[in-house]
Parts: structure tokens; C-alpha cells; sequence
């Protein structure tokens, strides 16, 4: 069975081929965006096991060829390292490496979440970000209302809001724009990250 190696940039993946005995058998590059090209080349190696590294974006890559392949394995990017830096005195997890290490079943395998945890996993890393986000312009107005001694702990409170006292009376035109466009930065994250949390609330129920 052949081993196959594959290494995802941004734009294109590389693919090496090696045999049972870890001799090169072919290796090409292609355009992630070919994906037909990407199942047609595997496919002629077939039967065959393949590797790529449990990067942020090998997902979509390992649906496309699961139907193809005998075996996928996730490598776990820096227990992976730690063998390679070992073994070829060298750090850099290309294709080719992977397919050799795939072939002496020297690969420490990751974890891959469910299509649901993976689901879920992207709503809480929204919200944090959101969160921070919020954060960072709660910082950058507290800054410039400190400057007028406008600055009160319950500065985002519904009522504040209400009674409009968010604004110092006597604020330079520049001040009072950008307090104006960071409060409607503050409403718009308030927002979303109550979106977000009812969109949480509605996953929970399917579990």
C-alpha cells in the first residue's frame, strides 16, 4: 500500500507518494481549489493510507478524500515536530517527510472533534472574540472619557444609556465623533454576542 504525504499552504498542497519501503513514488503540487484534480491524482495510487497535519485548515481536505483512502491520520503538529527534529535533525514538516513517517508508522496521531463539537467549538471562539473585542472598546472609550473626568463605574449600565450621560457636556467636536462611533461599536458587539449566546442556548438543546 502506498504512503502519500500531504503538506497544506494556503493556496496549494503538496502531495509525495513513497512505497512500502519509503521509496518515491511521485510527488505533485496542485491548487486547493481543484479539488477534482486533488481526487483524480490520489485515485491513481489507490490502495493507499495518507497524512496531513492537524492544521486549521485540513478539514474540507480530509472530507474529499476519505472515500479514497484506506486510512487517514491526523498528525498531531508538535509531538510530530519532536520526532522529526530527532530523527532528520531538522524541524520542517513537509510532504515528503510526512509520507516516509506515515510509512515506518512513526506518526503520532490528533484528535479529530466531531462535525458537532467542531461546530460548537466555532460558536465559543466566535464569542470570545466578540468578548474581546467588546473589551477593547470599553478600554478605548473609558480612555477618552477619561480625559474629562467623565469616567464612572456604571458607565454601561441600561440606565446611563438612558439618561444619556455617556457623553461629557463639554467635549471637543473630535472627541464627541469618535465616542459616538465607539458606543455604536459597543451596541453592535452587545449585540452580537447575545446573538451568539441564544445561538449557543439553541445548539444545547440538540445534544
Amino acid at each position: 500500500m502506498h504512503s502519500i504525504g500531504a503538506d497544506l499552504p494556503k493556496q496549494t498542497i503538496r502531495l509525495h507518494v513513497v512505497d512500502q519501503a519509503r521509496r518515491k513514488v511521485a510527488a505533485e503540487t496542485l491548487a486547493c481549489n481543484d479539488l477534482r484534480g486533488i481526487a483524480a491524482w490520489l485515485t491513481r495510487f489507490r490502495p493507499f493510507q495518507l497524512v496531513v497535519e492537524a492544521t486549521a485548515s485540513y478539514e474540507w481536505f480530509v472530507q474529499l478524500i476519505e472515500p479514497l483512502a484506506e486510512r487517514v491520520v491526523l498528525a498531531h503538529p508538535g509531538k510530530r515536530r519532536v520526532i522529526a527534529e530527532s530523527t532528520r535533525k531538522s524541524d520542517k514538516l513537509d510532504a515528503k517527510v510526512l509520507a516516509e513517517f506515515l510509512a515506518a508508522d512513526m506518526i503520532p496521531p490528533a484528535h479529530r472533534p466531531t462535525p458537532r463539537q467542531r461546530q460548537h467549538r466555532r460558536l465559543m471562539r466566535h464569542r470570545y472574540y466578540l468578548g474581546k473585542r467588546l473589551t477593547a472598546v470599553k478600554n478605548r472609550l473609558r480612555r477618552i472619557l477619561m480625559d474629562y473626568n467623565a469616567d464612572f463605574p456604571d458607565l454601561f449600565s441600561q440606565r446611563t444609556r438612558r439618561e444619556q450621560k455617556y457623553l461629557p457636556p463639554k467635549v471637543s467636536a473630535a472627541d464627541r465623533f469618535v465616542l459616538e462611533q465607539l458606543w455604536r461599536e459597543y451596541d453592535l458587539y452587545r449585540e452580537q454576542i447575545d446573538e451568539v449566546t441564544k445561538a449557543l442556548r439553541e445548539f444545547a438543546k440538540g445534544l
